[in-house]
């Protein structure tokens, strides 16, 4: 696994499609609309808006093709692209797994973090830490990877049975607000929407142990069932020029502050 990882990090940073110097032509449409999964997680897509939302809106604006939203669960989402029922979702961590039935075209960085109930112990600062205090419990989102930083340290503790799988990203944090769990690992564009009281009231902390890590990427994924590799490498195409004239910049920054959303970009090829 650390060595699957440690070669996403070096294709991500390009792209996990093709990459070709001439300009890559326009995607034809398929003939029924194409059906893209969205899932709750927090301003990615909260109620009917967020950025996985605009950016499949500007993908359908720039394509010319018919859209159909299905919101749904994510682990929902991957069965789904294995079937064919959905076929195109956004936010997406690259597993081996994932790709035996999708594409990937790598778009922005994510760093998770370690956020912690103020009642959680004050002296654990570490993955190690954590592990070590059999008091100590981690919320997660079902069908969510954790990225290079925190794989074995979610696959460790729920080896010892201290984490609780979660299908819903509400729930997930109206559980941690309850004390279900002491701990979950999320981005900042997730946790901030929704702990923002409890973050303004000193309530939680919010903790980076991923380094010397690399950090994830999040991923358009579009199912095998539906595109080709060169249909794949077509819509890839439509999500650089995105990056190129900085529609993807400006998307980002309605949710980050603008600093932050340029150093989320993943850097072109």
């Amino acid at each position: 696994m650390r060595s699957f990882w440690r070669s996403v990090a070096f294709l991500l940073a390009g792209s996990c499609l093709p990459a070709y110097a001439e300009k890559i032509p326009a995607p034809a449409c398929p003939a029924r609309p194409i059906v893209v999964g969205l899932y709750e997680f927090g301003n990615f897509y909260h109620a009917g808006a967020g950025l996985d939302k605009d950016l499949a809106e500007e993908l359908r604006k720039r394509s010319g093709c018919n859209f159909t939203y299905k919101v749904m669960q994510r682990r929902l989402i991957w069965a789904g692209l294995q079937s064919g029922s959905v076929d195109m979702t956004f936010s997406a961590a690259v597993t081996p797994e994932r790709l035996v039935f999708a594409w990937a075209e790598p778009y922005m960085w994510v760093k998770n973090m370690v956020v912690l109930r103020k009642d959680a112990g004050a002296n654990v600062h570490s993955l190690a830490e954590f592990i070590a205090d059999p008091g100590l419990r981690l919320g997660y989102g079902r069908a969510y990877a954790a990225g290079p930083a925190y794989e074995e340290f979610v696959t460790q503790l729920r080896n010892i049975g201290r984490v609780e799988d979660v299908d819903d990203g509400e729930r997930l944090y109206a559980m941690f607000k309850a004390g279900r769990f002491q701990a979950l690992l999320a981005p900042k564009l997730v946790y901030a929407s929704y702990l923002k009281d409890e973050i303004a009231a000193g309530d939680v902390r919010v903790e980076d142990w991923s380094a010397p890590r690399p950090h994830g990427a999040a991923s358009m994924m579009m199912g095998k069932k539906l595109f080709s590799p060169e249909a794949a490498r077509r819509w890839g195409g439509l999500l650089k020029e995105m990056r190129a004239d900085g529609t993807l910049l400006r998307l980002i920054a309605r949710y980050a502050e603008q600093d932050e959303a340029g150093k989320m970009l993943v850097p072109a090829p």
